[in-house]
Order: C-alpha cells, then sequence, then structure tokens
C-alpha cells in the first residue's frame, strides 16, 4: 500500500530551503523517506515520450548526482505516463 504524506507550509517537517525561496509552494505531497526532505535535491522533469536517448542520458544523469549525494525528487505521476523520472525510483 502506498501512503501518500500532506505536509503544509506551517508543519514543522516543511523543508525550511523551500520556505525562502520567492512564491514557495504552499502545500507538499510526498511519497517515500521524509528524512531526504532537508537534504540536496534536485527534481527530474520527464517526457511523456521518452526517446532511447533521454533514457540513456536520464541514467547516467541520475546515477552521477546521486553517487553524489544528491536526493533525485520526482512528481507523483503515474510510472507508465513519465518514463524518465522513474529510471532510479
Amino acid at each position: 500500500m502506498i501512503f501518500i504524506i500532506k505536509i503544509n507550509i506551517d508543519d514543522r517537517l516543511f523543508p525550511e530551503k523551500l520556505k525562502i525561496i520567492p512564491n514557495p509552494p504552499k502545500t507538499l505531497y510526498l511519497e517515500g523517506n521524509l528524512d531526504l526532505l532537508n537534504n540536496n535535491t534536485i527534481s527530474i522533469v520527464g517526457s511523456r515520450k521518452c526517446t532511447e536517448n533521454g533514457i540513456n542520458l536520464t541514467k547516467k544523469f541520475s546515477f552521477e548526482l546521486s553517487k553524489n549525494g544528491i536526493t533525485i525528487a520526482s512528481g507523483l505521476a503515474s510510472r507508465d505516463r513519465y518514463c524518465c523520472p522513474y529510471i532510479f525510483l
């Protein structure tokens, strides 16, 4: 069973780094390890029609980032709709 957690900007779990950006999101919906919220993070945006080259570049990019301690964040879209962000998740 998958649990999605809702965190509002005034919750203590809301990442401090997000609070200081211009126009921060008011709510986050999260699935996974909440301990990763305050890590250095990057989001990889996928495509509905990934090419083979796009998939290979995303694999390489994601691997190198995660190997160097960067957390990869992704949206909650269905894995079969957006192929690229889910290669390493």
